[in-house]
């Protein structure tokens, strides 16, 4: 296959070279990586080089799946990679998907390799707005910085949206803090509803039913930061 500036290949190499040089102590690994129809493995060596194959892994190892859209829109930036695997249910399918979880090395977190692999800024930056974002959770979702003990996101709803209005959405097992930065709206805590406007900012214990929406027509944007053994 030739490779053209924006082709599968060409921009898994470009993620891949990418990875590599910003990454210290690298752990050798292979992964997979399916778009459409067509099949990589992409093999990284401790001594900072790496290939890619035209074919899928010869065994069950980590992949990715996606579409050559999604793959596009992550590489120009128009959707980052969490963005586009954020998801209300573990189950859920989502534009960049994968499986094989658990074939990461043990030594690899999962969510920082997929946050820096697939962000080739450095420093690192992520695009917020909606025209960035997925709905997840029954608002506009871009997930940020996932790490041990720690998930950050950026939500932004709109009237009439709801975050978190299924029972079973509304816990989590681990403390969370929610800032507004623009826009104005409620939060309901414990079951009691409290405003949330443009600096305001509230921390929710751990096991504590919230949900968040607006009724006001220049809606509500907040970040979301989740820590905690559970996190």
């Amino acid at each position: 296959m030739s490779e053209k500036s924006n082709s599968p290949i060409s921009i898994l190499n470009d993620f891949t070279r990418s990875y590599i040089k910003k990454t210290q102590n690298l752990v050798e690994f292979n992964f997979g990586f399916k778009v459409d129809d067509n099949w990589f493995t992409i093999h990284i060596k401790k001594d900072a080089t790496f290939e890619i194959c035209e074919q899928k892994p010869y065994k069950d190892e980590f992949s990715f799946i996606t579409d050559a859209e999604t793959l596009s829109k992550i590489y120009t930036k128009k959707m980052a990679a969490m963005t586009a695997m954020g998801r209300a249910y573990w189950n859920d399918s989502t534009p960049l998907d994968f499986i094989n979880f658990d074939k990461i090395p043990k030594d690899i977190n999962p969510l920082t390799f997929i946050f820096r692999y697939f962000t080739i800024d450095e420093p690192e930056k992520i695009k917020l707005g909606k025209e960035y974002a997925r709905i997840v959770h029954g608002g506009y979702a871009i997930p940020m910085i996932y790490d041990k003990g720690l998930r950050t996101g950026w939500y932004g709803i709109e009237k009439g949206m709801i975050i978190n209005e299924k029972e079973n959405q509304q816990t989590n097992p681990f403390p969370t803090l929610v800032i507004a930065i623009r826009g104005k709206g409620q939060v309901k805590i414990g079951g009691k509803e409290y405003l949330f406007e443009d600096g305001d900012a509230y921390y929710i214990p751990k096991n504590i039913s919230h949900s968040f929406y607006t009724h006001e027509d220049e809606g509500l944007e907040f970040i979301i930061i989740m820590y905690g053994e559970e996190a």
